[in-house]
């Protein structure tokens, strides 16, 4: 007999007691969250756990428990992304420093990643993985940032209405898109071999349903939920919006993408329906947060194996990571700052806060894992550097905020 029931329970004690003890010495929820992961995976409890172990954490409930905290991503994605896109910037020149923040945090990372895979331990490529496919995941896997936990972050530190706290929650959606389609595509180049023919069957269709979706589909949403209101009232328009998100997200895995990249365009084309939005919030951000989305944590450190560790050497490349991933995107998130005239003290806090890994670069590592576009070494080698990375940036977040009272300023305009 299946006992999802039984494991449902112990995960959301386990998770709410690793996020209080997380934020008890100065980390965020999220980080405690990651940890609990681990804690609940093979490498701790499945360690001495034993039969009793392999009877709790059974295949059949831990498929379950994997779809649910699927779908608590997916209301994450979609609660996180319909607030920052309802906020994004109207006219060219605000939306210019994200953009270049984002696209400098991720050029930096990205050339260290591949750099590192290019001239990394054979060993961590698949069989029958072509090396380029192999090369520029891991540059993937460095460059990206995670918007849900910056986010989290960024409320917990007290600091959401501070300009460079909000420029970089900005630019960390563009750097989410823009990962989210690099991974599709490699994706779909790994998968058809790298034949020309097909690679550009799959990046045409991935184009094709971006398009549609913001375009076509937007349009008909919005005359749907506007019927459902006044025929149904909230409670129809909110029936209308869940079905959307979930069929958004179920398009986006058949057209090559993630799930949740399928909800957070759902949450674009709706992010101007704050009736909606304040609706959805009150009746399912709870159950999201406290249940479904530690989910996703659990089952991503189930895959993980810290015994996997198990040299010097791999020591040493999970330390060549962690710098390489940290640097690279401090670095060019700095940069990028004070190109726009952002000052140093902010353009410092934007560079902290854009480390923040956690939620996606979780979804990649398990994505690539899936594709097997990486060894389950690697996959553990990246897995503790993401969890070092975004408890650094919780860390440091924290601390700025205490040193520094947020303030509402203005983001400087660029140089024309």
């Amino acid at each position: 007999m299946s006992n999802w029931l039984l494991q449902l329970s112990v995960v959301i004690v386990v998770t709410s007691v690793c996020g209080v003890v997380a934020r008890r010495i100065g980390q965020g929820k999220v980080v405690g969250e990651l940890i609990a992961g681990l804690l609940l995976g093979p490498s701790v409890l499945g360690a001495i756990g034993g039969a009793g172990y392999q009877a709790l954490f059974s295949p059949e409930s831990a498929t379950i428990l994997s779809k649910l905290g699927e779908l608590g991503l997916v209301f994450l994605m979609f609660q996180t992304g319909a607030h920052i896109v309802g906020d994004m910037p109207k006219t060219r020149m605000a939306a210019w420093p994200p953009v270049v923040v984002a696209a400098l945090g991720m050029a930096a990372p990205f050339g260290l990643g591949c750099a590192l895979a290019g001239f990394g331990d054979s060993s961590f490529v698949p069989p029958h993985v072509p090396r380029i496919a192999y090369v520029l995941f891991c540059g993937i896997a460095l460059s990206v940032s995670a918007l849900p936990v910056m986010a989290r972050i960024v409320t917990e530190a007290g600091i959401a209405r501070h300009s460079a706290a909000r420029l970089s929650i900005l630019a960390a959606t563009v750097t989410d898109a823009a990962g989210w389609l690099l991974l599709a595509s490699v994706g779909a180049l790994a998968k058809s071999g790298f034949s020309t023919q097909s690679a550009l069957h799959g990046l045409l269709l991935l184009a094709g349903f971006f398009a549609v979706s913001v375009t076509i589909v937007r349009l008909a949403m919005q005359g749907i939920l506007e019927l459902a209101k006044r025929t149904h009232g909230h409670s129809g328009m909110l029936v209308c919006a869940l079905c959307y998100v979930l069929l958004s997200a179920w398009a986006a895995t058949a057209f090559g993408l993630h799930s949740a990249f399928g909800a957070l365009i759902a949450a674009v084309n709706v992010s101007r329906r704050r009736d909606l939005l304040q609706f959805w919030e009150r009746r399912f951000s709870g159950l999201a947060d406290v249940v479904l989305t530690p989910l996703f944590f659990v089952s991503a450190g189930m895959h993980a194996s810290i015994s996997a560790l198990h040299s010097p050497m791999l020591i040493a490349w999970l330390a060549l990571f962690f710098v390489a991933g940290v640097f690279g995107k401090y670095a060019g998130c700095y940069l990028g700052a004070r190109l726009c005239r952002i000052a140093p003290g902010d353009a410092h806090l934007i560079g902290v806060l854009m480390n923040s890994r956690g939620t996606v670069e979780l979804m990649v590592l398990s994505i690539g894992l899936q594709l097997q576009l990486i060894s389950a070494s690697l996959y553990t080698v990246l897995l503790v550097a993401t969890l070092a990375m975004t408890a650094a940036s919780a860390q440091l977040a924290h601390r700025w905020a205490r040193q520094r009272h947020p303030v509402q300023l203005a983001v400087p305009s660029p140089a024309v």
